[in-house]
């Protein structure tokens, strides 16, 4: 039976909440679940409970942790304006803490971008990078606004609020589950939350623009040097936030310098294809790190 402790622990100065398997139950690499949901910016409250029963499937057969990020569930914001580059400068931190070899990386929508900027800065700290449903990763361009969130139900980070969210962002209803709600509100209480969002959206604030930043300095970094890390990519196929080409261009800029590049779309979910589809993404999860856990032990053998 799987043990998942919950932890509060110093991470770069920050107190922060995660979720963590029992290390010796499990071997070789970590895998380091980093959610979406940017906080103050998205009507919903991420957090490690946006990730529900994947933890339980993952730490069969490896160690997981799954953290509040900066601002979000009970970790707090940290001192100064809340961007990219300190999220990143945090996850680095707590691979430190977690202290193995490699990681595989597992980030959703902001935590995707959080996990590929992160993989960019220290590639020989990770195994892997898996980015799923990520708008923040994905290239922009031009594109028709998106009205997926447009005019929620105030006031914003209620029950009412983050339920109106959830349904829009998840193909079906049986995705959306009580400990999501109840997790959810909680974490809008919660100091870090607190500190970040205000009685709107902050779609022009500190974060939101740091996004920008960030985005524009991925696909710099993937022109000239690309990715240094195998990649997979997961979309939904009826993702309401950010469409299909979106996903399949962020793996063509990514796959023309990094050869290990995969790309899935899970039929019938939306922006949470772990919830929507858990076993169809268990499956390609599970069968990404099993291959590279395969080739390394080739390696090491031929070696």
């Amino acid at each position: 039976m799987t043990i998942v402790t919950e932890k509060i622990v110093d991470v770069g100065g920050v107190a922060t909440r995660l979720l963590d398997t029992d290390p010796q139950a499990a071997k070789g690499a970590c895998s380091l679940l980093l959610h979406g949901g940017a906080p103050g910016v998205t009507p919903y409250c991420g957090g490690a409970h946006l990730w529900g029963g994947l933890i339980d499937t993952l730490a069969r057969t490896e160690r997981v942790v799954a953290p509040d990020l900066l601002a979000s569930g009970g970790t707090g914001a940290g001192e100064g304006p809340l961007t990219v580059d300190r999220m990143v400068a945090h996850v680095t931190d707590l691979i430190d803490w977690i202290g193995q070899d490699s990681i595989h990386l597992v980030g959703h929508d902001l935590g995707g971008m959080v996990a590929l900027l992160t993989a960019i800065k220290a590639p020989e700290r990770v195994a892997s990078l898996t980015i799923v449903a990520s708008q923040a990763a994905s290239p922009t361009g031009d594109g028709v606004e998106n009205f997926t969130f447009l005019a929620p139900p105030l006031p914003l980070w209620s029950r009412e609020s983050q339920s109106w969210a959830y349904d829009r962002l998840c193909y079906s209803q049986h995705s959306i589950d009580e400990p999501l709600l109840e997790a959810s509100v909680s974490a809008a209480l919660k100091p870090g939350h607190s500190a970040v969002a205000g009685p709107r959206l902050a779609l022009d604030g500190d974060l939101a623009t740091s996004i920008l930043r960030a985005k524009s300095r991925f696909f710099r970094v993937a022109r000239e040097e690309g990715v240094k890390v195998p990649v997979q990519i997961i979309w939904g196929k009826n993702d309401p936030l950010v469409s299909l080409d979106h996903g399949v261009w962020l793996f063509r800029i990514i796959a023309a310098r990094q050869p290990s590049a995969q790309f899935h779309v899970i039929n019938r979910s939306g922006s949470f294809p772990w919830r929507d589809q858990a076993q169809e993404f268990n499956r390609v999860l599970a069968a990404f790190h099993g291959g590279l856990r395969e080739q390394a032990l080739r390696s090491s053998a031929v070696g």
